[in-house]
């Protein structure tokens, strides 16, 4: 994905989107550096990279499924400047504009609806919605 900036290394920014999440979610792989928001179904934090200090914004929602109990899922994991972090756990940049600094990267997407089986893990790029679940 050449047209994106580049960010990272080859364990956290990955071209195999399924090795980059395999390391996000490695206790080894990438740290939480601060929490910024951890509502049951709205979960919002800035992690770092062990092997390369790369900063990420986690965004997770959740969607009760009130009728099968199939709780729907959604992961982005977007990297973002030291400057960016700092903005976002001081609270000078909130969660829900943490979308817009998607514009030129990409970013590590996991979406795993009501009705599938597995997520579907993939990178994407460009401005994202940030919304909190129910």
């Amino acid at each position: 994905m050449t047209e994106f900036a580049t960010f990272g290394c080859e364990a956290c920014c990955a071209e195999d989107a399924l090795v980059a999440r395999e390391h996000h979610h490695s206790y080894s792989g990438v740290r939480i550096e601060k929490m910024i928001q951890d509502d049951s179904h709205f979960i919002v934090s800035v992690k770092r990279c062990e092997l390369c200090s790369q900063a990420f914004v986690s965004v997770f929602t959740e969607y009760v499924d009130w009728a099968a109990s199939n709780d729907a899922q959604y992961r982005t994991v977007l990297p973002v400047t030291d400057a960016e972090a700092a903005d976002l756990m001081e609270g000078r940049l909130t969660p829900h504009q943490a979308g817009a600094l998607g514009r030129g990267r990409r970013y590590l997407q996991s979406d795993w609806p009501s009705d599938a089986d597995d997520p579907t893990v993939y990178w994407s790029g460009g401005v994202f919605e940030v919304r909190e679940g129910y």
